[in-house]
């Protein structure tokens, strides 16, 4: 493409309506004669349409790096989008059709940016629409194969950004400690840091400004040497199995990574930051009907959608030659999707952009939907919760085809964990000597922080200090009623009441948390006797493979 390309509105359009019109009017008028009222109300017709394709024509303007949206109504301002801040992008072309007649064809362009608006293009009435259907058809590809590729330089970069953010901030930590120190016992921490003068700030100025200088020479020194870099690795890695393995390891250790940090690597624009996307087989889904029905076979009405947990990814599915999803496809028909998220973001944030998904996979399936399923393990259950929540609030469809929620392990109210953690985080706080030490708690990301109690909403950790020591003081978010919702939790213990069992539950989530139980009967999700299940040496992880775990979710689905 040029550097700058248009693509104006197709005014054939309007010939074509003006000339339908006119005939219309002149058989009326001959037939059934002229009148002044008749005139009035057939002349309404007319004005209304041309109005109403005024009112949503757009022309684009293409660069490499924006796409401006301009409107032929002068009261609706241009859509400036930054391709590099596109999330994702979808492509919905409809064949309106009577018997073996085509009607007509509407095509639209669906972007959502990662700062989560979401921008409707529409192709029908542009001049060289197919071109422009083409661009965005190559843009959703490239995004959608994200992260296909064995080997990225983007991670290097991404790696480099991180050192150089955790030797500034350990500089800062150590800095911290070597002015507390130096203090009398029993004297209060301030609330500014007041670095010291003469040598020791002279010092630490160096450290920062090397530190910065180093970054920028080794981002430069990654760029020239990226073609040798990608050629060496596809040597390295020659055949199918080490590719595969190495893939494998490559996503496992970005979703740590993403778990740990992901809110902090979103707000540095890190490249390793991993996008929501729907996938299959290891492979982001592109969103338009055609592409969908070539790269999901079979394709069926029962939808099923897979949602991963914290530190985890849509790969991991597959544990010990098992996975639900594969399983439910071969005995009861589903066709399975998985979601990829970054589980280091708020939960509230990540189920509103779960949500926009969820609504243009339904809106763009190939095939009627009779039911759609939604399975959630560990953080997965809460984000799909906020998920449903947000789109009642958004008024989202794919909620009226939304028949079950199947939670595995998901923690409703909380992990104790993380409120361990908390714990840790208080007392290393409470005096001078250690109070810099908490600074290395306080680097864990929002979606962990949100796991203390399981926020699900942004009312639940808005305005407040995420690490600071608090109770529980969520509203409540009630399940869907319309929706069957079924729980299944593990514990490591032989039986109900012993020490594992109390204490660890499934080594991550304790029984009754995963099962919905709360002591405040407001905040209990009341989830009937005979939609849970426990079971007993079953820990976190196992709820991914072990054969009753699988067999208690096929009998609530069959």
């Amino acid at each position: 493409m040029q550097d700058m390309e248009l693509f104006e509105p197709d005014w054939r359009v309007y010939g074509v309506l003006l000339t339908v019109f006119t005939l219309l009017a002149i058989t009326t008028f001959s037939l059934f004669g002229f009148s002044v009222i008749a005139f009035l109300v057939f002349s309404l017709f007319p004005v209304i349409s041309f109005s109403y394709i005024c009112l949503i024509q757009n022309k684009l303007e293409i660069t490499p790096k924006n796409i401006v949206q301009n409107f032929l109504n002068p009261l609706r301002l241009p859509n400036t989008i930054d391709i590099e801040n596109i999330d994702w992008v979808a492509l919905d072309t409809r064949e309106f059709s009577w018997s073996r007649f085509k009607l007509f064809c509407r095509s639209s362009v669906i972007i959502k940016s990662k700062s989560g608006q979401v921008v409707s293009i529409r192709l029908t009435l542009l001049h060289r629409k197919e071109d422009v259907k083409d661009y965005f058809l190559k843009l959703s590809n490239q995004m959608s194969d994200h992260d296909t590729e064995l080997f990225k330089l983007k991670d290097l970069h991404g790696f480099n950004q991180l050192a150089i953010d955790a030797t500034l901030g350990l500089t800062d930590l150590v800095e911290a400690m070597h002015q507390n120190l130096t203090r009398l016992p029993g004297m209060a921490v301030p609330t500014q840091t007041n670095r010291k003068t003469g040598a020791t700030i002279s010092i630490y100025k160096s450290i920062r400004a090397i530190t910065g200088l180093a970054g920028g020479g080794i981002d430069g020194l990654l760029a020239q040497m990226s073609p040798l870099l990608s050629k060496n690795n596809s040597a390295n890695n020659n055949t199918p199995n080490k590719q595969k393995s190495a893939s494998f390891e490559r996503v496992a250790l970005l979703s740590a990574l993403n778990g740990m940090l992901g809110d902090y690597m979103v707000n540095t624009n890190n490249p390793m930051t991993i996008p929501m996307r729907l996938r299959r087989s290891g492979h982001s889904l592109k969103l338009n009907s055609e592409s969908l029905t070539e790269s999901i076979k079979p394709i069926t009405g029962k939808l099923l959608v897979m949602v991963h947990g914290l530190c985890m990814n849509d790969l991991q599915w597959n544990r010990k030659g098992h996975n639900h999803g594969t399983s439910l496809s071969l005995d009861l028909g589903y066709t399975p999707v998985y979601l990829r998220y970054n589980t280091g973001q708020h939960i509230s944030t990540n189920g509103q952009a779960f949500s926009d998904l969820l609504e243009m996979l339904v809106k763009l399936w190939p095939v009627p939907i009779q039911e759609l399923i939604i399975i959630g393990h560990s953080m997965g259950g809460l984000v799909s919760r906020s998920a449903y929540h947000y789109a009642q609030i958004s008024e989202h469809n794919w909620i009226n085809d939304l028949k079950k929620m199947i939670f595995l392990g998901s923690p409703h109210h909380g992990a104790s964990l993380e409120r361990g953690g908390n714990w840790i985080d208080t007392i290393l706080d409470s005096t001078p000597y250690t109070a810099p030490l908490a600074r290395l708690g306080k680097v864990r990301s929002s979606g962990i922080t949100d796991l203390r109690y399981g926020n699900v909403i942004d009312e639940h950790w808005q305005g407040r200090d995420r690490f600071e020591r608090s109770q529980d003081i969520r509203s409540p978010v009630p399940l869907p009623r319309k929706v069957q919702c079924f729980t299944i939790a593990g514990t490591t213990g032989n039986k109900v009441g012993d020490v594992k069992d109390q204490l660890l539950g499934d080594g991550l989530v304790q029984v009754d948390s995963a099962l919905g139980k709360h002591k405040d009967p407001n905040l209990s999700l009341d989830i009937p006797t005979e939609r849970q299940w426990l079971g007993y040496g079953v820990n976190h992880m196992d709820l991914l493979n072990h054969p009753e775990v699988y067999s208690k979710i096929k009998q609530w689905l069959s």
